[in-house]
C-alpha cells in the first residue's frame, strides 16, 4: 500500500466516522421533535375533547402513563398555557388551540428539514462506504498481485 493510498483510506475512514456521528445527532433531534409533536397533538386532542364540556362537569383527565383522575371543571372558557419555563398565560380555548396547531405545524416543518438533512448524510455515508470498500479492494488486489510475483 502506497502512502497516498493509506492517506486516502484514512481520510475516507475519518469522514465516514464524522458522517455517522452527525447522523446519530440528527436521529436524536428527529426523536426529540417527534416527541414534542406527539405532546402538542395530545394537548390539542384534550382541548378538542373539552370544548363541549360545561362548568361543573366531571371528567377523567389523563396525567400521563395511562393514569387518570376525576376532575370537575371550574371554567371551560379559559385555559392556562405555558409559553416558557416559568411563564404561563391565560387564553381562550380557541387561542390555545390555534397556538398548538401553529406549534405542531412549525415542528412538522422542522422535522421535515431535519429528515432531509439526515437523508443527505445517509447518502453521503453510503457513498463514502462504497469508496472505502473500492479502495480497500484495490489495495488488496495490488497486495495479492505482489505476493504472487
Amino acid at each position: 500500500m502506497t502512502d497516498e493510498q493509506q492517506q486516502l483510506l484514512q481520510k475516507l475512514y475519518t469522514e465516514q466516522q464524522l458522517t455517522e456521528q452527525n447522523m446519530s445527532l440528527y436521529q436524536q433531534q428527529l426523536e426529540i421533535v417527534q416527541a414534542l409533536i406527539r405532546n402538542y397533538q395530545s394537548g390539542l386532542l384534550i382541548l378538542q375533547e373539552m370544548e363541549g364540556k360545561k362548568a361543573d362537569e366531571e371528567m377523567l383527565i389523563e396525567v400521563g402513563g395511562k393514569i387518570f383522575f376525576h376532575a370537575k371543571l371550574v371554567d371551560t372558557s379559559k385555559v392556562i398555557r405555558g409559553i416558557g419555563r416559568t411563564v404561563r398565560i391565560e387564553q381562550s380555548m380557541e387561542e390555545a388551540k390555534s397556538a398548538l396547531e401553529s406549534q405542531i405545524e412549525s415542528l412538522g416543518n422542522q422535522y421535515e428539514t431535519l429528515l432531509q438533512e439526515y437523508e443527505k448524510l445517509a447518502a453521503r455515508a453510503a457513498a463514502l462506504n462504497n469508496q472505502f470498500e473500492q479502495l480497500a479492494a484495490q489495495i488488496q488486489g495490488v497486495a495479492g498481485q505482489s505476493k504472487e510475483e
